[in-house]
């Protein structure tokens, strides 16, 4: 009798490790996720780190979302929809242009300014 409570006290508290990690876990992502999305009232803050209505706001709505089983992908995608790319720290892939036109332009002006140097010997 002594051997089965010991048991089902163990299994419970195994029991409650388990989901309580797993809410744990739950709450890191949600954490991490807040990270990468930028409060558009704050200056250059994310809405983790911003105490702003539309902060606190904007994370119950993911949240909420998160719970429903949306993935951080698709919730992503509808907050740059309504919001716009400005609202996510991490821009989409399509702008490779934008990030590597300075260098671009560098290059160009190097060429140029090579060409009129070898001209003038």
């Amino acid at each position: 009798m002594k051997m089965s409570k010991n048991i089902s006290k163990t299994l419970l508290i195994i029991l409650f490790l388990i989901f309580s990690s797993l809410t744990w876990s739950n709450e890191n992502n949600l954490s991490d996720y807040y990270k990468t999305i930028r409060c558009l009232v704050c200056d250059g803050q994310s809405i983790q780190e911003s105490d702003t209505e539309f902060a606190i706001n904007l994370k119950e709505q993911i949240k909420k979302k998160y719970e429903k089983g949306i993935s951080f992908k698709e919730i992503n995608d509808e907050l740059v929809l309504i919001y716009g790319e400005e609202i996510s720290f991490k821009p989409s892939k399509n702008h490779f242009l934008l990030w590597l036109s300075p260098i671009f332009i560098f290059l160009i002006i190097l060429i140029v300014v090579r060409k009129k140097y070898i001209q003038q010997k």
